[in-house]
């Protein structure tokens, strides 16, 4: 069916009330099955539907860019016309009249994992402990990418987060009170823009083989791997010194304060 005829509706709990939510790879993933499961059973009632409107038999109907074909023929009804028959004609056996509809319930037990594989290069200033990011090259492997660019800018978002994890940002507690001091964005570091060079991302498009549309989470892809490249460029860079290790999040001050004790 073109985009155009299609109304997506989200977060009505009218109309689903019962769900997980979108986390841990489970919106395209868990969404598009029940979605396919849905479309395919609407299909397989429609046919039977159309070959009445036709007069032919289902065996002779293919379902295809919205339509249903008479094979061999030049004969058709359209999704839209067989869902106003199904609506209307009094002649339909009962279980195909009334709205054209489907409902899918599916909990996947098998699961899928993306892949992939990050590399970054970082500069040290031995003078100031600060840290810059040089170049960041990522390719991941997310299944079939529907939309390759929302995956690309999961990717980009994933890398920020997990580098500002490794660079930046720590939660501080007041000693006697547990108090949290570092409560909101004027205490808390979060990554800035002016930290980053443009990201060399690539998609590697291996369809996993417990899906049925072939598709792997992405959401996680860059900010897995992120935290350990990070890490362990700032770790290489200053092994000259002697420096084997670093706790997170590696601020200038405990990577000048590293270089000061080797």
């Amino acid at each position: 069916m073109p985009l155009d005829s299609v109304r997506l509706v989200t977060g009505d709990t009218d109309r689903v009330s019962v769900g997980g939510g979108a986390h841990s790879g489970r919106a395209l993933r868990l969404g598009s099955i029940v979605m396919h499961n849905a479309s395919r059973e609407i299909i397989a009632k429609a046919l039977r539907i159309a070959s009445h409107v036709l007069e032919a038999d289902v065996a002779d109907l293919s379902f295809t860019d919205g339509r249903f074909v008479v094979a061999g023929t030049d004969r058709f009804v359209h999704l839209f016309e067989v869902a106003a028959a199904a609506s209307q004609r009094k002649d339909l056996p009962e279980d195909l009249r009334g709205p054209l509809g489907a409902i899918s319930d599916e909990t996947v037990p098998e699961a899928s994992f993306p892949y992939g594989c990050h590399v970054c290069e970082v500069e040290v200033d031995p003078a100031t402990g600060v840290v810059q990011i040089m170049r960041y090259t990522a390719v991941d492997d997310v299944g079939r990418a529907v939309n390759p660019m929302i995956v690309h800018g999961q990717v980009h978002g994933g890398i920020v987060q997990g580098v500002g994890q490794a660079l930046c940002e720590q939660c501080f507690y007041e000693p006697t009170s547990g108090q949290l001091l570092a409560g909101s964005f004027m205490d808390y570091a979060m990554p800035r823009a002016d930290m980053f060079p443009f990201f060399n991302a690539e998609l590697s498009e291996v369809p996993s083989t417990t899906h049925p549309l072939g598709i792997r989470p992405a959401g996680e892809g860059g900010t897995t791997p992120a935290l350990g490249v990070m890490v362990n460029a700032i770790v290489d860079a200053l092994a000259e010194y002697g420096v084997m290790h670093l706790e997170m999040p590696v601020t200038s001050e405990r990577v000048w304060r590293a270089i000061q004790r080797g």
